[in-house]
């Protein structure tokens, strides 16, 4: 019995130890955040099916606007500071739960 308890004490600990970081890990912060964005040509068309790479202090990802040039944006950490859209690279300051809209260089989708 006492074998049994000096083998299972460290395999009890360290179970603990994995469940207790894997949950500190998403509770410190980290939580998704996100954002709405729709974006329009200079013409005043949306800029329908276009690649929005959006960029943070942690990285970037890229995201496809739909046929009203309408995206979420979804991150974690800091806010997005900068977008790039066809080539072209905008400051923003994008904050968890915004609604925004961006309209681009291009006067149109041929541009």
């Amino acid at each position: 019995m006492k074998s049994i308890i000096k083998t299972m004490g460290p395999l009890v600990l360290i179970m603990a130890l994995m469940m207790a970081f894997s949950n500190t890990a998403k509770g410190s912060g980290a939580s998704e955040k996100s954002c709405k964005l729709t974006v329009y040509y200079q013409n005043g068309d949306p800029a329908d099916y276009v690649t929005v790479t959006a960029a943070t202090r942690h990285g970037q990802h890229d995201y496809k606007t739909d046929d009203k040039g309408r995206v979420t944006l979804t991150w974690e950490y800091s806010d997005i500071t900068h977008l790039y859209v066809k080539g072209d690279k905008y400051e923003v300051d994008y904050r968890d739960g915004g609604n925004y809209t961006l309209t681009l260089k291009k006067k149109h989708k041929y541009d």
